[in-house]
């Protein structure tokens, strides 16, 4: 029952697409397809998107905030835990749709693998009647075969992984913990030797994806006129734990 949904549901919709493209604007050229294809699905998800890049500019403003709960709550993990948590739903920041964005582009890598993986030729079969079977299949995109593994393709998508992070943790500063330095080297490595292990078509959808992704962080200022104010309830909120706390340190200093 699985396999007949993922089949008819997942891989043959894809493939469709994938060919319908290469018969048409793509001219014949697998790589190409797999550009347009992956832009196509990113302008369906661009909602997801916008809510994406609103929470990641709400979470950097808050920067801050979370540095004091970390400070004030140091010896408290409990309470440090419900205070961020408290701060994070006070400014309506949720990472599910990061998580959605991800988990569709991890699907569609996997499907992609599907495709590619021993060959293209028997799988034309479950091309739908409206899709012409191409007679041959050309793979060369720019210098690379997308049917084979890449390693130099592999490396910069490696090192834009890299830059990325190191971007986005410059601007929390003083507020980054061991595991983010792990994070940061770490990832981008495990990208790499992930995507040196598999057909270079991986790579191109998600150097696609991720140009596609930075064309959208472009326009973060139209999407965020509005939350500005952010900001200041968030500080109002965190004066009065820190001094709800300095309270308390002071009635204990009287009892002594």
């Amino acid at each position: 029952m699985l396999s007949i949904l993922w089949h008819d549901y997942l891989f043959a919709p894809l493939l469709n697409l994938l060919i319908y493209l290469y018969n048409g604007v793509a001219f014949e050229n697998l790589g190409l397809a797999v550009v347009y294809m992956t832009v196509m699905l990113r302008v369906v998800l661009i909602p997801f998107s916008i809510i994406s890049e609103r929470s990641a500019f709400k979470y950097e403003k808050i920067q801050e905030d979370l540095v004091i709960i970390r400070k004030e709550f140091k010896d408290d993990p409990v309470a440090r835990k419900e205070e961020i948590r408290a701060i994070l739903r006070a400014n309506r920041i949720s990472p599910w749709a990061s998580f959605l964005l991800l988990g569709f582009q991890l699907l569609t890598l996997i499907l992609l693998y599907q495709v590619f993986v021993g060959g293209m030729g028997g799988k034309l079969n479950a091309l739908y009647p409206s899709v012409s079977r191409p007679d041959i299949i050309n793979t060369q995109f720019l210098w690379l075969d997308i049917a084979v593994r890449n390693y130099y393709a592999a490396g910069i998508v490696g090192l834009l992984l890299y830059w990325q992070i190191w971007r986005s943790q410059r601007k929390r500063k003083g507020n980054l913990i061991a595991n983010d330095l792990v994070f940061r080297f770490a990832f981008p490595l495990f990208t790499f030797l992930i995507l040196a292990s598999l057909p270079s078509v991986k790579t191109v959808f998600i150097l696609t994806a991720m140009l596609f992704s930075y064309v959208v962080h472009l326009f973060r200022p139209f999407f965020t006129r509005k939350l500005q104010a952010v900001k200041h309830s968030a500080l109002r909120l965190h004066e009065k734990i820190v001094s709800a706390g300095n309270g308390e340190k002071a009635k204990a200093g009287a009892h002594h």
